[in-house]
Parts: structure tokens; C-alpha cells; sequence
């Protein structure tokens, strides 16, 4: 999705800004504050606390105690069911690939934008490892 959070005409502006923000907490390198988060959707801080209350509701954000902004665990909850048949397929060869070849191996698909790993597995032993973690 583009950084600019105006849907067109047949999508919903809250849920496009809540999910935007949802992206921008992917993409920091630290915890925003709610000050933070309103400039890089471009709108009033009262509408993105409200965003973030409701994300906060769903577990898929979580503030800490100086109320800085992250990624919540809920999350991990919608990101099993993404693509579960191919996960499931892929992982059995996954792990006899990187067990033989003493390498990490994992599987990634085209979305839109990026491409993004859905599962990965790191060999059994080996002296090192490249991690590759799913939705990167």
C-alpha cells in the first residue's frame, strides 16, 4: 500500500489507516509514540489514538510503560493461517534441504510489493546460520 492513507472511494479510510499504521510499526527501527504515528499517517492525533486503541484492543499492537507503540503479539495469530497449505507442504522438504545442505532454507512469495518469507528453517548443525524470519 502507498504511504498516502486516503482509500479511494470504495474502501474503507479507518480500516486503510488502521492497517497503514500497522505497516509503519512494521517498518521502525524502534516504539513509536502516538505523536510519531499521527505525522507518518498525516492526520490529528486524536484519529491515530483512536487507531491505536483499537489495534491495542486486538493484541496487534502493544504500548509500553512510557506508551511507545509496537507490533503486538495478535499478529503472530493472523500470520499462521497466511498461506497454511503451502507452509504445511513445504516444510518437511524445507528441513531435509537445509539438514543436507547445512544451510538456512526457506520459502517466499510475491506480494504486490516485497517479497515475503512464509516459513523457514535453519539447519540442525552447522557453525552458522543465516536467519531468515517469516514475514521479512
Amino acid at each position: 500500500m502507498s504511504s498516502d492513507t486516503t482509500p479511494s472511494p470504495q474502501h474503507s479510510q479507518t480500516l486503510s489507516r488502521g492497517l497503514r499504521s500497522l505497516e509503519i510499526l512494521a517498518d521502525a527501527p524502534r516504539a513509536l509514540s502516538i505523536a510519531e504515528l499521527s505525522v507518518e499517517l498525516g492526520v490529528h492525533r486524536s484519529i491515530a489514538y483512536r487507531i491505536v486503541r483499537t489495534l491495542e484492543d486486538h493484541s496487534l499492537i502493544v504500548r509500553d510503560d512510557a506508551g511507545k507503540i509496537t507490533s503486538g503479539p495478535g499478529l503472530a495469530a493472523l500470520a499462521r493461517g497466511v498461506s497454511r497449505d503451502l507452509q504445511t507442504a513445504a516444510l518437511p522438504e524445507l528441513t531435509v534441504l537445509a539438514n543436507e545442505l547445512g544451510m538456512t532454507a526457506f520459502v517466499a512469495v510475491w506480494d504486490r510489493h516485497d517479497c515475503v518469507t512464509l516459513v523457514t528453517v535453519e539447519p540442525r548443525h552447522s557453525s552458522a546460520a543465516v536467519a531468515q524470519r517469516p514475514g521479512t
